[in-house]
């Protein structure tokens, strides 16, 4: 038998426990950012919840960065047409 760590999940009742967990452990770390005595480098890092907004700035910096990536690096779908391994021709005897 193969061990799948994801069918834990296909539960609906085991889901929302880990929901639960995660969205208690979101609100412990919010609280704590206000009881947290940072050493910081830099006067920005100060602010509150910087790195929370700093770190959705910039995921979504790379996900808008992809779309414009994708303008210039994308091919026409019959790109691999002749070099392709699917695209040879097959009789039907020699399908199994």
């Amino acid at each position: 038998m193969q061990l799948n760590f994801f069918r834990y999940f296909e539960k609906p009742a085991r889901l929302r426990v880990v929901l639960i967990v995660f969205f208690l452990l979101c609100g412990v770390l919010f609280v704590t950012d206000f009881l947290v005595n940072r050493h910081v480098y830099f006067d920005i890092e100060a602010y509150f919840n910087f790195y929370s907004v700093y770190g959705f700035v910039m995921f979504s910096a790379i996900i808008f960065g992809s779309r414009v990536l994708r303008f210039f690096l994308m091919r026409k779908e019959s790109y691999y047409d002749n070099k392709a391994v699917d695209s040879e021709e097959y009789s039907q005897g020699d399908i199994n």
